[in-house]
């Protein structure tokens, strides 16, 4: 039977211990990884470079989870047309992961979707996508604001607006007193439904520093194994 000196056993319990913190970092860095990701768009309705033949009264994105409403965080969304003309409410709701505002669109094109919202992890996170407006029959238009609305103030889908729009006119609706300049998000307004409350999201900051002092409680341990392990090698 073959024997082994003090050292090769020392050596090999070195290697096994090394062997066991690598695989628990490795463990703590992919567990931790996703919950410090910025939340992502998981569907939207339009949807990204879709083609909309039927009106709609909305646009909304689904997000991979909640979405913060407490303290700073913001919620805004624009709608434009290719003209730069604003279409959206200027009122933001925010349900859970989900994020919507009201709209009127206008003439047939290309709409861009201009969002802004604070991530689970407490980081602001915006981005742009685009979908086209072709209806497959007459539609009434609506006369598109110039500047971004803010929530209560006139806007495309406004009585006024409508309106305007019924008559043919050709004048956009009047710039509000101290509106957004164009192609510039409006001060933040939102409507929150069913918000869970911060730190109580499944992805909460709070849950990596647990996990981290979970793995090196871990990690001590099995330190502690392998001391008592080389001991009895030595006494053998």
């Amino acid at each position: 039977m073959p024997t082994f000196s003090l050292e090769t056993r020392r050596r090999a319990a070195l290697g096994l211990l090394a062997g066991l913190v690598l695989a628990t970092v490795g463990t703590a860095a992919g567990a931790a990884s996703p919950a410090l990701a910025h939340d992502s768009i998981v569907s939207s309705s339009p949807e990204n470079g879709e083609v909309v033949t039927e009106p709609i009264q909305a646009v909304s994105m689904t997000f991979s989870d909640d979405i913060l409403t407490a303290g700073a965080a913001v919620a805004l969304v624009t709608v434009t047309d290719v003209d730069d003309g604003h279409h959206e409410s200027g009122c933001v709701t925010v349900d859970g992961t989900t994020v919507s505002t009201d709209v009127a669109l206008g003439e047939a094109g290309e709409y861009t979707v201009t969002w802004q919202v604070t991530s689970s992890d407490g980081h602001p996170t915006s981005d742009t996508y685009t979908f086209t407006w072709q209806p497959s029959m007459p539609t009434a238009t609506t006369t598109a604001m110039t500047t971004a609305p803010a929530c209560g103030d006139d806007w495309a889908g406004s009585a006024e607006a409508m309106a305007a729009g019924s008559d043919d006119s050709t004048a956009t609706a009047p710039a509000q007193a101290g509106a957004t300049p164009l192609n510039e998000l409006p001060e933040p307004t939102m409507t929150i439904l069913n918000s869970a409350p911060v730190g109580q999201t499944d992805a909460s900051p709070f849950s990596v520093p647990l996990l981290v002092a979970g793995l090196v409680g871990v990690v001590a341990a099995l330190i502690a194994v392998v001391v008592v392990v080389m001991r009895r090698m030595r006494h053998s």
